[in-house]
């Protein structure tokens, strides 16, 4: 101990000194294709599929072919492994039979349309029947929006294999915001002594495990004393936590009931507006519809409650049918619900189609994409042009089916912004899985579904019908996994409810009643 308060000080007296952070090394993908092509998407007009023709290593490798054009390739969406600033080293085997030699390329592409930007940073030529390793060390993404990583060729439109791509970080991680707290330097959940410890250590010795992304106090991009003085700052005078009570879902838990009231599906109130604004993420212009309450003052500020619709939706796909704006009328008007701003969302934000395919496993992608639309781009706007109260007590998200899937996706990404969060029938593919539709490589691993201190939530809903036939147990075992990882949740069974309107109710109903209110 004795060593570590000299420690502490002595770097205190030395605010102005720098000490760069040495790589971290951690694979954030590794493509063998034995198991399917995880994510990896056709190009252009070519098609891919897994083959066991040929592989650099392994059993099978992904086969691209009917190239019309010698960009149509093969990619993967790397921006939710890779965010900007991330420097990496990536590597890629690739393959032709054409019996010519061939030039091929590893590219970035950044955003889409005329206003895309390429970067090739790794070329070669590759014999006929010969691997070509591609590779690049320290490769770091740029700040372009939606980065993908892609496989092209120079002038032929030969069929080839890939194999063994791999991507693997070699600094820093890029700080990722609400996952963990300012000054949080060892990511235990906690802001304590043993933070400015570690981070000394690391400045002495390069030693110990620091987490720039919560130990970079001064937002410099380096981990120097002047980090260190802050932390201990905050160590000695803590910012007071946002008042809220901590057993909120346990009082509640026994008032959660699958029946709702006739009284609650009573005529809607309120006034709809449709809105357009333009998200960053897809590149495009995009609609919402905004529910104003009943008795509604443009000089008095509301919580916010964001809806998500099922896979096919757009905005006007939860406006009717699901009984939200019902609900909200019937039990605000009683006294029994906070007044509140519903959003009702079109979630799908691909900035390389303007319009959902009718591909399922197509459209995840821009589905998933709404964990960076919404923060960046919808609530923006929400806050600049409706009278609505900020921060994570005030913002509640909620869905059904991809909509309920993306609720709870967005729940975790965006902890720091969101307190209230509920799924009605979730859709499987959060987490690696296969239902009787696709093969879902999943966005996150088992481990990470769970919300942690200081950002557990003041309610976390999720509904699923008995008779559900299209998304069958998975709510039920994202329930469990939440259980298994300590975030406190309920689980609403409802007897009878299928992937419809007879299990989404019932969580609405539930959901409206208790948000705002911890």
């Amino acid at each position: 101990m004795k060593r570590k308060l000299t420690c502490l000080a002595a770097f205190l007296l030395a605010a102005n000194s720098i000490f760069p952070v040495s790589a971290a090394e951690t694979e954030l993908l590794h493509s063998g294709f034995e198991e399917g092509l995880s994510g990896w998407q056709a190009r252009g007009g070519a098609s891919v599929a897994v083959s066991s023709d040929a592989a650099a290593e392994g059993a099978a490798s992904a086969l691209v072919s009917n190239r019309s054009d010698a960009w149509n390739g093969i990619s993967y969406a790397v921006g939710s492994i890779c965010p900007a600033g991330t420097k990496c080293s990536v590597t890629a085997q690739v393959m032709q039979k054409s019996g010519e030699s061939v030039h091929f390329k590893m590219t970035m592409q950044y955003g889409s349309g005329n206003s895309a930007v390429y970067d090739t940073f790794a070329e070669g030529d590759a014999a006929d029947g010969e691997w070509l390793r591609l590779s690049a060390e320290n490769y770091t993404v740029g700040d372009g929006s939606d980065p993908v990583l892609y496989i092209e060729t120079e002038g032929s439109t030969c069929d080839f294999y890939l194999d063994e791509a791999v991507v693997i970080r070699t600094g820093r991680a890029p700080s990722q915001p609400g996952k963990y707290k300012q000054g949080d330097a060892d990511h235990n959940g906690k802001v304590e002594a043993a933070d400015a410890n570690v981070l000394c250590d690391y400045l002495l010795t390069k030693d110990s495990d620091v987490y720039e992304d919560t130990a970079d106090l001064d937002g410099d991009g380096a981990l120097t004393a002047t980090d260190l003085s802050m932390l201990k700052d905050m160590i000695l005078n803590p910012p007071p936590e946002p008042e809220h009570d901590t057993d909120y879902m346990s009082k509640i838990r026994d008032q959660v009931t699958p029946n709702v009231p006739s009284s609650a599906l009573g005529k809607a109130e309120g006034t709809l507006e449709h809105i357009t604004y333009f998200s960053k993420t897809a590149n495009r212009d995009k609609g919402a519809n905004v529910w104003l309450p009943p008795g509604y003052d443009k000089n008095e500020k509301y919580p916010v409650f964001y809806v998500n619709h099922g896979y096919g939706g757009d905005e006007s796909a939860m406006v009717n049918g699901m009984g939200v704006r019902e609900i909200a009328t019937s039990l605000i008007k009683s006294g029994d619900a906070v007044p509140m701003i519903i959003v009702f969302t079109d979630q799908y934000s691909d900035p390389a189609h303007p319009k959902q395919t009718g591909n399922g496993q197509a459209d995840v992608y821009g589905y998933d994409l709404f964990v960076e639309d919404l923060p960046g781009s919808l609530m923006p706007y929400i806050e600049e042009h409706y009278p609505v109260k900020t921060g994570r007590e005030n913002t509640a998200i909620a869905g059904f089916s991809m909509g309920g899937r993306e609720s709870l996706y967005i729940g975790m990404k965006c902890c720091d912004k969101i307190g209230y969060i509920g799924a009605g029938a979730p859709a499987p593919g959060i987490f690696k899985t296969k239902d009787q539709f696709m093969d879902h490589p999943g966005v996150m691993t088992k481990e990470e579904i769970r919300i942690d201190p200081p950002y557990s939530p003041y309610l976390l809903l999720i509904a699923g019908g008995t008779s559900d036939n299209m998304v069958g147990t998975f709510p039920d075992q994202y329930h469990q996994l939440f259980d298994e990882h300590g975030t406190e949740n309920i689980f609403l069974s409802v007897p009878g409810g299928g992937h419809d309107s007879k299990t989404v109710t019932p969580m609405m109903y539930n959901f409206i009643r208790f948000i705002f209110k911890a």
